[in-house]
Order: structure tokens, then sequence, then C-alpha cells
């Protein structure tokens, strides 16, 4: 499980990283593309203070961020959240994470559901800024898990 949680993770840190590059290079300038990838971002580093019983109120979910801060963020999370799974100390990710969602209310969840979760909802993001880029005429660039399979 842990190979495959830090595959998965390293294909979310190449396609953010693609992604980037072409908002950068393009000059896209849209609050829409710029609101959704900050969420993702914020989403990620949210549920990963989680875990670790850290604040998550310096991230507001729907905030949105200027590109710079986005690549940070982007850098600050991947950074993290190899950390945390490299050094589990188990193969499994089965415990227990007790946690409050924005409005404070109690949830839990085991780890493998939480990585699970933000990794489909990252993929879920990055397909509605691509959509978007579409949109507005730009080429948006490939992030299928099949091709970040075959250039490794």
């Amino acid at each position: 499980m842990k190979k495959h949680f830090l595959d998965l993770f390293r294909y979310n840190e190449w396609a953010n990283n693609r992604l980037l590059i072409t908002l950068e290079d393009s000059q896209v300038k849209d609050d829409k593309i710029m609101t959704l990838f900050s969420h993702l971002l914020s989403a990620q580093i949210i549920w990963i203070n989680r875990i670790k019983d850290l604040p998550t109120s310096p991230f507001p979910l729907w905030e949105q961020y200027k590109l710079n801060e986005i690549k940070s963020m982007n850098e600050e999370s991947n950074r993290n959240w190899r950390d945390l799974i490299e050094k589990h100390p188990r193969e499994t990710f089965e415990e227990m994470i007790f946690y409050k969602n924005t409005k404070g209310t109690k949830y839990e969840s085991t780890l493998r559901e939480i990585i699970s979760h933000v990794l489909n909802h990252s993929t879920y993001h990055r397909g509605q800024v691509m959509s978007r880029l579409r949109e507005l005429d730009f080429a948006p660039p490939v992030t299928d898990y099949i091709a970040y399979c075959r250039q490794k």
C-alpha cells in the first residue's frame, strides 16, 4: 500500500506541476481557474494538517491565491504528503484519524480513506481546471495517470 500511495502522490505532484507550467507559460489570468487550483491545494494542506492534528485555519478552502503562492503551497503539500507516507511505520494505513470538518463537525476516517479522498479530490478539480482552460481556448497539459506512467 505504501508503494502505491507514494506512486499516486508522485503522479499528483507531476500533474500539478504540469498544470502550473501551463498556467505560467500561457499567462492565464482567470479567477475560476485560480480559485479551483487554490482550493485543490488548500484541501491537500488542510487534510495533512488534520492528520497531524495541526491547525487548518490558515488555509481557507475557497480562498483565491496568486500563482506564486499556489506554487509554494504545491511544494509544501508535496513535501508533507511524501514525508508522511514514506515515514509511515506500517504497510497498511488503517489507523483512525479523528478530526473536525470546516463547520466543526467531528468525524473519523481511516488514513487510507483520507489519502484516497485527497487524491481523488485533486484529480476532480484538476479536471475542472482543464475544462476551463479549453473554454478559454488554451491547450491544457496532458495529466492522465497513464501518461505519467509512460514517462517514468
